[in-house]
């Protein structure tokens, strides 16, 4: 996950910067969702851009284990690899890319696999 980030960050141009990974369940996801985006359900990931300045990164992704393991099997891999994409996913929203219109969606699918085939199995 951390080359994952580091590899987003830097393609990016981003040098500097901090971004905290939370690994949680989906209940605590869950509240999560519901105390800052006020959508009362467990979600995958959740991502906050906290950049302040153009000199440092600093986000944080928040990525539900029970909803991995819960997913994996539907799409034929671990559940450590769908956990992969949630962060790949939120890092890809901290620096920027959207998912709301259609080109946007397939700009965010497209570096999803990129990075996906980069990491994962």
């Amino acid at each position: 996950m951390e080359r994952a980030i580091e590899a987003i960050a830097s393609d990016y141009d981003w040098g500097n910067g901090e971004i905290s990974v939370a690994l949680v369940s989906d209940a605590e996801i869950h509240l999560i969702n519901r105390q800052h985006l006020q959508h009362d359900y467990p979600t995958d990931v959740i991502s906050f851009d906290l950049t302040e300045t153009d000199d440092e990164l600093e986000g944080e992704i928040i990525a539900s284990v029970e909803t991995a393991d819960r997913e994996a099997p539907h799409h034929a891999w671990q559940g450590d690899d769908e956990l992969l994409l949630y962060v790949i996913h939120g890092m890809l929203h901290v620096i920027g890319l959207l998912d709301k219109k259609e080109e946007d969606i397939q700009e965010m699918r497209a570096a999803e696999k990129h990075y996906l085939s980069m990491f994962a199995l």
